[in-house]
């Protein structure tokens, strides 16, 4: 849905036809009553407001912590004028909350509002209104986006009328109805009331309608007017036998209760049960339920689409494709602007030297070549990597090192004895316990196996990587942000600007994906390698950990022993000086073998991490961004006249060089109309391959 959402925005729907659930029929058979029912949006019934103008409505689910949302626009008809276009495209209806909850008022103050905006300049022009179609081809969208949605959209077209094409508002709507039915991907929601079939103009239309078995799901509504023991052609049609039926539909029909004039104001869960109620009736028993009632329908509806949807992309994409090559043939037709490889050389070369001489001000500090903030390329990138080595510093931890503090508050509530069970139960050690004991191999008694250490280095470390991609990705988009305001303004031609960024994105990949091995090797290189450094400082820090665990115990004891009798004894301490303090705390402690081991490995891991993480966050800075994102192949280096030269210059570049900058400004006016349309394609055919691929 977010992918023919996506196409819908782009324009691609103008170009080929896309895959939509349309709600079709006469006037007056309840087709705003149906769309209620399946969308649960309380639309204006009994009067003719939703028939003036074609309503789209989308469901969208969003994640549990979103609240539900609406928001109305107008897209405009192809047939308005840009002016029009551009004001119909900037409504808003006034007095709504997108936050509040819709009510049948709400509606139709919006509806009222919609059909002035849509109106106003249509009758404003024509001063014989009885001359002037009641009908747009304008569409009023309705988007309701919140955690309890289904992913749903649904068109609801005015309803057609009975006369001949002498009648204005006849041949408008016969026209918005077969556009429709003409597109081979629209799944037709055919709604008819109690009436006889033969006297619905919509059945006239599906004749000419060659898969109207397979494309079109039947509605009958406003079951609940069905005179008894009459109209038996009603459950002939919701049997749908294929060798009996005159209208049979392979996606069969459905009946629903239509509510009535005193039933508008009741709630939806009333509604289905008087729904239920009146089907569960003695005359509705032989008919299968779930071809009954609104809540079959909608799935249905969307199991109807789900098939339509997938059966229908791969076709989407030849049919974008032929569009595409359309498109670019005629654009070759109306001939080449610069047929002149030297001029066009010229323009391409004066680009990228005014390119390279923003990003190389950029990203040596020279800002003064720049017109704003956001282009200060070295600045913004050396945020990133504070950020990045902030996020290291706060999480990269997965367990936080013990303190010499913490050690003596343990020691200091415990008798010798029981030190190493102490140790072995707080959390900070527990980890590093538990992998001594679970990789004991052949080492001797009160030694640790070397392996242990590396497995609880990986463990350390595991945050470092989530860490590290989103570091990555964030340099990566300043990047991209940076260069495309660069090219902006170097190349103020927009057409000319995308062939550029299109010629340079393989390269740009490359430099990306380079990138990313590189900080990937460097994640593995740490998780996986040895710890090994020839840093002084994780010798010198694990000492210090070491002396502050025994200086933090002695003071601990001593301010103990002051008050009460301490585990070691008030004689013991009594008399000794902080040296000796600090020495028979260390004997009592390194007499414990399993004790030493876990707080050696402890001290060894924890010094070791100081250096590991500051070498990472470098490494990470220097052979990633600097050498790869921002090297000489990276896109805020690469586009510069020497380049231009290397793959542009010269006779066997020609035709490169052509397709790459060519222009006519003879035909100016008519190429921007293809040009328009090979944008939109060729974006809606990267969004269903990247679909494809996904």
């Amino acid at each position: 849905m977010e992918l023919i959402d996506d196409l819908q925005k782009l324009g691609v729907s103008n170009h080929i036809g896309l895959p939509q659930l349309v709600v079709v029929g006469d006037q007056s058979t309840g087709k705003s009553s149906v769309l209620q029912a399946v969308t649960e949006i309380p639309f204006t019934i009994d009067d003719k407001m939703c028939t003036k103008f074609a309503t789209e409505i989308v469901l969208q689910r969003t994640s549990p912590n979103k609240g539900t949302t609406v928001k109305f626009e107008i897209i405009p008809a192809d047939n308005e004028s840009p002016d029009r276009q551009r004001a119909l495209s900037a409504w808003s209806p006034a007095g709504f909350d997108g936050n509040a909850e819709l009510n049948k008022s709400t509606m139709e103050s919006v509806f009222m509002q919609a059909e002035t905006m849509i109106f106003s300049d249509t009758f404003r022009k024509s001063p014989r209104k009885q001359s002037t179609s009641r009908l747009s081809s304008s569409t009023l969208r309705i988007t309701r986006t919140g955690p309890n949605e289904t992913n749903f959209a649904i068109v609801d077209i005015p309803g057609l009328i009975r006369g001949d094409d002498s009648h204005v508002e006849y041949r408008t709507a016969k026209q918005l109805v077969q556009k429709y039915l003409d597109n081979p991907r629209s799944i037709i929601v055919l709604v008819i009331d109690v009436i006889d079939t033969e006297r619905q103009e919509i059945f006239q239309l599906l004749k000419t309608l060659p898969d109207q078995e397979t494309r079109v799901i039947g509605v009958i509504n406003k079951c609940d007017t069905k005179q008894k023991k009459s109209h038996d052609w009603v459950f002939d049609l919701i049997r749908n036998d294929p060798l009996q039926s005159k209208h049979y539909l392979k996606e069969g029909w459905f009946g629903l209760r239509n509510r009535r004039a005193s039933e508008l104001d009741v709630s939806n869960d009333e509604r289905d049960k008087l729904e239920k109620s009146f089907f569960s009736g003695h005359d509705w028993k032989s008919l299968d339920a779930n071809k009954l009632g609104r809540h079959h329908l909608k799935q249905a509806l969307l199991q109807m689409r789900n098939r339509h949807l997938k059966q229908s992309i791969p076709a989407m994409l030849c049919d974008i494709q032929d569009k595409l090559d359309e498109c670019i043939q005629e654009i070759d037709r109306l001939g080449e602007p610069r047929t002149d490889n030297q001029a066009q050389f010229t323009l391409v070369n004066k680009i990228a030297a005014r390119y390279s001489a923003m990003a190389e001000g950029a990203l040596n500090g020279h800002y003064e070549v720049l017109s704003d903030e956001k282009l200060f390329a070295r600045k913004l990138i050396r945020d990133d990597l504070e950020s990045f080595q902030e996020s290291m510093a706060v999480g990269g931890l997965n367990v936080p090192f013990g303190t010499g503090n913490l050690d003596a508050e343990i020691f200091v509530r415990h008798q010798p004895s029981e030190w190493t069970q102490a140790i072995r139960a707080s959390p900070t050690y527990a980890w590093i316990s538990s992998a001594i004991k679970n990789y004991r191999a052949k080492e001797d008694i009160g030694e640790v196996n070397p392996e242990v250490k590396d497995q609880l280095w990986r463990q350390q470390t595991s945050n470092w990587e989530q860490i590290a991609s989103q570091a990555f990705n964030k340099v990566e988009a300043t990047i991209e942000e940076i260069n495309m305001a660069f090219f902006q303004e170097a190349c103020p031609d927009e057409l000319l600007r995308s062939r550029l960024l299109i010629w340079l994105q393989d390269e740009f990949r490359r430099a990306s994906a380079d990138a990313r091995s590189e900080m990937d090797r460097l994640l593995e290189n740490e998780h996986q390698g040895h710890l090994f450094t020839l840093q002084p400082a994780k010798r010198q820090k694990q000492q210090l950990l070491h002396d502050q665990r025994i200086q933090a115990c002695a003071k601990a004891f001593i301010a103990n022993n002051q008050k009460n009798a301490g585990p070691l004894g008030a004689k013991e301490l009594t008399n000794v000086n902080p040296l000796n303090t600090d020495e028979v705390i260390n004997s009592y402690i390194y007499k414990h073998a399993e004790l030493v081991g876990i707080l050696n490995t402890h001290d060894s891991l924890a010094a070791y991490y100081d250096v590991a993480l500051y070498r990472f966050i470098d490494n990470f800075a220097l052979q990633v961004v600097e050498r790869h994102l921002l090297g000489p192949r990276g896109p805020l280096r690469l586009f510069n006249p020497q380049y231009v030269t290397e793959k542009l210059y010269g006779d066997k570049n020609a035709e490169k060089l052509s397709k790459l900058a060519n222009e006519d400004p003879a035909t100016a006016q008519a190429r921007a109309k293809f040009e328009a349309q090979r944008t939109s394609l060729e974006e809606g055919k990267i969004r269903v391959q990247n679909f494809k691929v996904l």
